[in-house]
Parts: C-alpha cells; structure tokens; sequence
C-alpha cells in the first residue's frame, strides 16, 4: 500500500487515487461487520448468562461498548498524533478485539459479560479510529468528500449487510456471530500487517496540550460534532430498540431483525460516494440540513409504523437509509474541512467522541424510555431530538460563526483546515 507514501498531486491515474481508500475501507468492513454482527441476537445471547433479562438490562450490553468507543476514541486519536503513527493501533487492535470476541462466549457470568464487552470496545475502536484518520491522511481539501464517500460506502455496506449475516448466523447456533466475529478481526490483524504502511507526511504533536488544543482553536469543529453526536445517539437508539420492537411487537425471529437492519443500511450504502462528490461541488450543508430534517420527520414515524406491519416497517427503514446517505460523508468531510492537517487524528478523535458519547446516551435513553412508555411514544422522542439538533447547529453558524450564507461552497474551502 506504498501510496500512503505519496502526496496527492504526484498520483497518475484516479485509480491510484482510489486504491489506497479501497484497502482502508475493506479492513474497515471486516472492523465494524466484527461489532455489527452481534446485534441482531443480543437478547437471546444475553440470556445464556442472565435468564430473563429486563430490556434495560439488554440496554447495558451496548452501552458499555460504546462508553469504550467515548473512552478511547479521543485517547487514541491524541496518542497518534503525538506518536505520528497510525499501523500499531490497527494490529494491537485487532488483535484485542478477536481475544475478547471469543471471551464473550465463554463468560462466566453477567457482570464479566459487560467487562469483556467494554475491552471488546475498547480494543475495536482503535482500529476504525485510525482507518477514519488514515482516510484525511491521503486526502487533499477537493478530494475529501469523495474519498470520504468511499470509505464510507464500505462501513455503510458493512453495517447494512453484517446485521443480515449476523441474523441468519444466529439462527444457526446463539455463539456463531461471535465466532465469525473473531475470524474478521484475526483478518484484519494479518492483511494490515502486509498492505497497511505508515504515511510518512504525519507530523508529530510536540505535546498533548498542543494536541488537544486542535479540537479547542478550531472551534467550528462543534458542528459536524454535534451533528455527529445526534447521528449516532439515534443508531445506538435504533440498533438496540429496533430488534425489540421487531421481538416484542411483531414477533419475528434473528433473521428477520437482521433482514431490517439490512434494509435500513441498503440506500445508505448506495448514496455514500455520489452524495460525497457532490458535497464536494455543492458545498457540505445543503445536504447535511435539508437530509437532517427528513430523518427527524420519517423517524417519528417508525414506531407508529412498525406497530402495524413489518412492510409499513421497512419502508420507513428504506427512508431512513436514503436521508443518512445524503448527510453522512458531507458530515465527515467536514473534519478535515475545519483543521490543519497535522491535526486530523485529533479532529477526527474529537468527531467520534461526540458520535460515541451519542452512541452511549442513545440505548440507555431508550431503555428509559420503553419503561415509561411504547415504542411509537419513544420514537416520536427521537425525531424531536433530530429537529432540535438541527436548528441549534444551524443558529450556531448563522450566530455564532457568523455565516450568513450556510448553503455557499465557500463556507469550507476558505476555512482553516485547507491545506492549500
């Protein structure tokens, strides 16, 4: 993979271009498909080591993975840059997360569950953390959008398709999502060791004050944190509610839970790259508000319309998937939109703590709110969230960072974090 090697402007053909985040993003499949897998079944799994488990219990089992994602996320972006080195958290990553991958199987109760599920995190967050940071690594400003799409197209097909596998895997024995799980990141850990290479153009922090002063000068880093934050506090909502409702309302099986989750993350495959390149013709805000307020609308819905039929269900999740590919890789083409490169390890660890402790809050405020209340009530509760998110960020930039034109192309090629 000798062209994290090289500068942008010496590649000769597009496909050079795009060889590099091809790598990147299938190793970032494998990743996320070694988590993604193991949702479609957790109450059945959870069971094994807690019989008669509460849904806020099954709430648990999520949240400490993501609490490690919150954790580490930001530690491991600091640590990178200050090291100037991307490859030993991938191997000593994955090779964390296949060992507790297999741990989880062999629990010897509840409480070590949750305690192999965080070192689960802990191990695995590592590892996209730095594929996302590799990804702004070989990027330049006009180029970022699109390779962010890329990349994007790969963990979008893996959190689409590993809840399907996952589903159909359970249905062959409660451990078998797991033992696959294992198999991909002990994949990872050796095909890194062979195509992954250490980009010689990463200056080193002189300090971790420096470095955690990134995410502080840039302050207009707030905003595709926060939209990241409301993103991910509604698939840590999704990811653990959807399969119950499925369950408990519906009465449908692993595979069929898996097969909607699939659905879901079908249009968000598909609209990764063409919506990635046109934010960066378009500009990244036209498509990151106007697809944000169409997801709070269609997610209000799901509950209403999951009561009354998997089909009705699995339309909404068919609009769901389409307005998330719309919003995703201008979001994240954002981050290196609004830092300097030496600094995108810390940009991008500073982005994903506010997607994770999003992630973090969304299943524990949906177990709260299953207790209180019905899946349709909850719902509702996280589309108001989404118009919420939508209209401060969007005063924030017309207020705060005194943008009077939030549509305009320009709102990104002039800021700091060109490298021009």
């Amino acid at each position: 993979m000798t062209n994290l090697n090289e500068p942008d402007n010496v590649y000769a053909t597009e496909s050079r271009k795009n060889l590099p985040i091809i790598i990147i993003g299938i190793l970032g499949l494998f990743t996320i498909a070694s988590v993604g897998m193991l949702h479609t079944n957790e109450k059945e799994f959870i069971e094994v080591f807690l019989p008669l488990a509460s849904n806020f219990q099954i709430s648990l089992y999520d949240t400490v993975l993501y609490i490690s994602y919150l954790i580490f996320g930001i530690i491991t972006g600091v640590i990178s840059d200050r090291l100037g080195k991307r490859k030993v958290f991938i191997l000593v990553g994955s090779a964390g997360s296949a060992l507790f991958s297999w741990l989880l199987t062999i629990s010897p109760s509840f409480a070590s569950l949750l305690v192999f599920r965080f070192l689960q995190g802990t191990f695995t967050v590592l590892v996209w953390q730095i594929f996302m940071t590799l990804v702004l690594d070989v990027s330049s400003p006009t180029t970022r959008g699109k390779n962010m799409g890329i990349f994007g197209t790969f963990l979008a097909i893996s959190m689409g398709l590993s809840p399907l596998v996952g589903g159909f895997l359970a249905d062959v024995g409660v451990f078998m999502p797991y033992y696959v799980a294992v198999g991909f990141s002990g994949a990872v850990l050796i095909l890194s060791i062979f195509l992954i290479k250490e980009p010689e153009n990463i200056s080193k922090r002189p300090s971790l004050k420096q470095n955690f002063s990134a995410a502080v000068n840039n302050s207009k880093l707030i905003i595709p944190a926060s939209y990241n934050f409301i993103d991910r506090f509604h698939m840590g909502f999704i990811l653990f509610a959807l399969p119950l409702l499925i369950l408990d309302v519906l009465d449908l099986g692993p595979s069929m839970r898996g097969i909607a989750l699939a659905i879901f993350g079908l249009p968000f495959i598909l609209l990764q790259y063409p919506f990635g390149k046109l934010s960066d013709k378009y500009g990244r805000y036209i498509f990151l508000i106007t697809g944000s307020i169409g997801y709070g609308i269609v997610l209000s819905l799901v509950g209403f319309l999951g009561s009354i039929s998997f089909a009705y269900l699995v339309s909404a999740l068919v609009f769901l998937g389409i307005l998330s590919g719309i919003t995703n890789p201008a979001n994240m083409a954002l981050v290196a939109d609004y830092v300097k490169k030496e600094d995108r390890a810390m940009g991008m660890g500073f982005y994903n703590f506010a997607g994770n402790l999003g992630i973090v809050l969304g299943p524990v405020i949906g177990g709260i709110l299953l207790i209180n209340s019905s899946y349709v009530v909850a719902f509702i509760w996280m589309g108001v969230i989404e118009f919420l998110g939508v209209l401060i960020n969007t005063l924030l930039l017309r207020f705060m960072f005194k943008q009077k034109k939030v549509f305009s192309r320009t709102e990104y090629v002039t800021f700091i974090g060109s490298d021009e």
